[in-house]
């Protein structure tokens, strides 16, 4: 934890009560014995709250009288500390008035941080899930051995309400860089507008986000992946095969140009009502999307899905409909999530290491920020891991892309 910055009253502290009043979010408290001047201590904490949100703009600031006999300190104290939330454009000071909350700007932290690497760095998140905890795993280990250390945020999806609170406090912090994994910009220009200015002040690197004009890239081969899998069902003998699309974004649209492709060079017909769109991930939407396609006249004999979790719900929509897979209907995912293999039956995907990108997303980090500019794009390996969901007996890994 930060110097100046703790959960609980330690020897040598000043006054732990919450100053209601004032409308703070979070008790100030000071520390004597800390190297860090009381002054720096309290602002920094007013600056955390102003950047988290929980001290709006065009708010006021206690007065500084009242604050300075809160924490038993004195009033040329308080009056310094506001003095560096002022330079730092967080606050406006005027004589004979409270000073006012202008609200946290990253522009001037990121001028003011440039020459003090904290050696912490961001790692935004769409949600928390069992293949992300496989992400955060590997890439804090790989942050751990260059000496970072990682602070997660969950974006809710990247919200771009979320993600702009998330950057205030990141820079608040003073991370060296930031790393976004399937960061999306599809019909949300708002966050566009909240990302772009901010990754032109640091180092970012986003992680599987297809046509994202910003920053270092991390890439999954999305397009060659659902060809490799939908070649794979054609193989099998498979002449209507479906395919399950994810939420409508860059990734989803890669994929369903591969599955067009193998469907193209298979002299198969593209047909329309053979792609079922689905609104979010889950097992619920995988199966509604199912029933829909096997309710048609002629209904596929295969269906490659987006993620796995909408595979899972297929299969389990194929079961209710007294199906057998893969007898009647074939299925293959995509994602390799831990439990996949334990569906029945075991589920063939395409294999997408969570593992590897962690670690390369640090590792291309590491060079952004000591170069100072974007790196080179890196294309991470994916492979197609069949099971018995396809008609294959046995599990195997056949590589499909290659660095």
């Amino acid at each position: 934890m930060a110097e100046g910055f703790h959960d609980g009253p330690r020897d040598g502290d000043h006054n732990d009560r919450r100053p209601h009043r004032w409308g703070l979010a979070a008790p100030i408290r000071v520390q004597d014995s800390s190297r860090v001047p009381l002054a720096t201590q309290i602002a920094r904490q007013l600056m955390w709250q102003v950047a988290s949100g929980r001290i709006a703009a065009d708010s006021h600031l206690p007065p500084i009288a009242e604050l300075a006999a809160e924490l038993q300190v004195s009033v040329h104290t308080v009056r310094a500390a506001y003095r560096q939330l002022a330079d730092d454009g967080i606050a406006s000071i005027s004589r004979g008035s409270r000073s006012r909350v202008l609200g946290y700007d990253r522009n001037r932290a990121s001028a003011r941080n440039d020459a003090h690497p904290s050696y912490s760095i961001g790692v935004m998140v769409p949600a928390f899930t069992d293949y992300y905890a496989d992400f955060l795993q590997a890439l804090s280990q790989a942050a751990d051995l260059e000496g970072w250390l990682p602070i997660i945020c969950q974006t809710q999806h990247y919200d771009a309400q979320v993600v702009s609170r998330h950057l205030d406090q990141l820079f608040s912090r003073n991370v060296d860089g930031v790393v976004l994994i399937h960061f999306t910009t599809a019909g949300d220009e708002a966050v566009v507008r909240v990302v772009e200015p901010s990754s032109a002040l640091l180092p970012f690197v986003f992680v599987d986000s297809p046509n994202v004009g910003m920053g270092s890239h991390i890439l999954a081969d999305r397009t060659n992946d659902a060809y490799e899998a939908t070649m794979h069902l054609i193989g099998h003998g498979h002449r209507r095969v479906s395919y399950i699309s994810s939420p409508a974004d860059s990734s989803s649209n890669l994929l369903a140009t591969g599955y067009a492709r193998a469907l193209a060079e298979a002299n198969l017909p593209s047909d329309d009502h053979l792609v079922a769109p689905v609104s979010d991930f889950s097992l619920d939407a995988g199966a509604k999307a199912t029933t829909q396609l096997l309710l048609q006249d002629d209904p596929p004999t295969a269906i490659f899905c987006a993620g796995d979790i909408l595979a899972l719900g297929a299969i389990s929509a194929i079961h209710e409909r007294g199906l057998r897979v893969p007898h009647d209907v074939a299925v293959i995912g995509y994602g390799e999530i831990p439990f996949a293999r334990l569906a029945d039956p075991p589920l063939t995907t395409v294999r997408l290491p969570a593992d590897r990108l962690g670690e390369e997303a640090i590792g291309t980090l590491r060079q952004a920020i000591s170069d100072g500019e974007p790196q080179p794009p890196v294309t991470v390996p994916t492979a197609l891991v069949t099971r018995e969901s396809c008609n294959c007996g046995h599990p195997a890994a056949q590589p499909t892309t290659t660095i």
